[in-house]
């Protein structure tokens, strides 16, 4: 029997690119030195579309008496890694780090290298998604704190440099309300023509309503926390060529009292094709904040401690049934769930299905039953994505008595068995339907 040979050589440009991309820089650069093609492919233009910097990315060992060995930015790395390859770079990404030396130190040489030279170094950049760590855990507690001083300084010189950016994130920066003056018009300086997305999360640590996204001719997506809207703002932003504003709540979000009806409506009249998403997202308990009377379209749960309360559904059904069209549960719920109907949501996603003429987009992750998922899909046939989790459907029957749907006995034959609900659900959506297992929900 002939032994098998190596196809790594006749591997395709494309794959081995895919491969490098998967790789942190130092392991592209020692993966780099095998042979020549490879040393070829570390250069690819699409091994470097995106620059993350993450943990200990760009940093040598150091000794020091009192800590020992630690991690610190090595300025000669970061120098020989922006000459030979920052040219390439379309999207840079500071993920949350705790070294506020390291992610300091970063911005830094990254803003003296933009002023260096004469034409802007790096001419296919058009993103920059910078996340700050505002949590630090120590002997008292969770500390919040907020990106100020130096750092915001040179961050702000640092957005001053950039040029032709179309999308900017700037979150949980916590900021003083002092410190706020300026860093959109240095944003401005270069972007104002060319940034068409914009995310601001929890920009101050008090509530701050944002007045200079006027500055911004372009922008048609703005991303924001509820602190950071007030009336004035709405009536701006209709005025502006923004259509898509998401609100989003978190850990972090500060309480703030929801826009006015009055705004809204004034904002319905104003721009008739302007849509709100409403999305509560990370570890946090906070019910979602509704805004009375918006143009919202979409709800997304991206939680697993919250569930869909029926009182919500209540308000959500009253403000917005005439334009919701999809509602998303992204995380798998880490709460515990009820077994009784009437203790679950059963009663909530059936009130959103019967009383939202326009839904078609309905992704379930709290447990209901699997008489509730064939009522759904009876109630609403033009569902265009329906989503269930297997190991959150109980296998009965247990809805009221008083709904036809639940008396009917097809339906309640059907919902002893995992696999007669399944083929029922594809006959009514006339397409196959199964239900999801936890592990292809999380790659939703």
């Amino acid at each position: 029997m002939l032994e098998e040979e190596s196809d790594w050589e006749d591997l395709p440009d494309i794959l081995l690119e895919d491969i490098f991309t998967l790789l942190e820089p130092r392991y592209r650069h020692e993966a780099s030195q095998v042979c020549r093609r490879w040393y070829e492919t570390f250069y690819a233009p699409r091994v470097w579309e995106h620059f993350m910097l993450k943990g200990n990315i760009l940093t040598k060992r150091r000794y020091s008496i009192f800590k020992g060995y630690q991690r610190e930015t090595c300025p000669r790395k970061t120098q020989i890694c922006l000459h030979r390859v920052g040219y390439l770079f379309k999207k840079i990404t500071i993920t949350p780090i705790h070294d506020f030396q390291h992610v300091y130190e970063f911005i830094r040489i990254l803003r003296a290298f933009l002023g260096y030279f004469d034409e802007f170094p790096m001419p296919l950049l058009h993103t920059f998604h910078f996340t700050f760590t505002c949590e630090t855990r120590g002997i008292t507690g969770v500390i919040l704190h907020g990106t100020g001083g130096k750092m915001m300084e040179e961050l702000r010189h640092l957005l001053q440099n950039m040029k032709l950016l179309k999308d900017l994130k700037l979150n949980n920066l916590m900021l003083d309300e002092v410190e706020v003056s300026g860093l959109f018009e240095a944003i401005a300086n270069n972007c104002s023509d060319t940034i068409q997305t914009l995310e601001i999360l929890n920009f101050t640590k008090v509530p701050h309503p944002i007045l200079d996204v006027t500055l911004f001719d372009n922008l048609h997506t703005l991303r924001t926390s509820p602190q950071h809207l007030d009336d004035e703002v709405i009536v701006i932003l209709a005025s502006s060529g923004v259509s898509n504003l998401h609100i989003i709540q978190g850990r972090y979000t500060c309480n703030a009292d929801p826009v006015s009806d009055d705004a809204w409506r004034l904002l319905k009249e104003m721009a008739p094709h302007f849509r709100v998403t409403l999305e509560v997202r990370g570890h946090t308990k906070t019910p979602l904040m509704l805004q009375p009377h918006a143009p919202v379209n979409r709800i997304v749960y991206d939680s697993s401690n919250l569930k869909f309360p029926h009182e919500t559904a209540i308000w959500i059904v009253h403000y917005y049934h005439t334009l919701l069209e999809s509602f998303v549960q992204k995380q798998i719920p880490r709460t515990h769930g009820p077994r009784t109907f009437h203790d679950r949501g059963d009663a909530a996603f059936l009130m959103l299905v019967r009383s939202c003429p326009k839904l078609h987009t309905l992704i379930i992750s709290e447990r209901i039953c699997t008489a509730t998922a064939l009522v759904i899909a009876k109630t609403k046939p033009s569902l265009q994505k329906y989503i269930v989790r297997k190991n959150g459907l109980l296998k009965r029957c247990d809805g009221p008595k008083t709904d036809n749907f639940f008396r009917n006995a097809d339906i309640r034959k059907t919902a002893r068995s995992y696999e007669a609900t399944n083929q029922q659900i594809s006959e009514i959506l006339g397409g196959r339907w199964i239900l999801m297992s936890d592990r292809h929900f999380k790659k939703l």
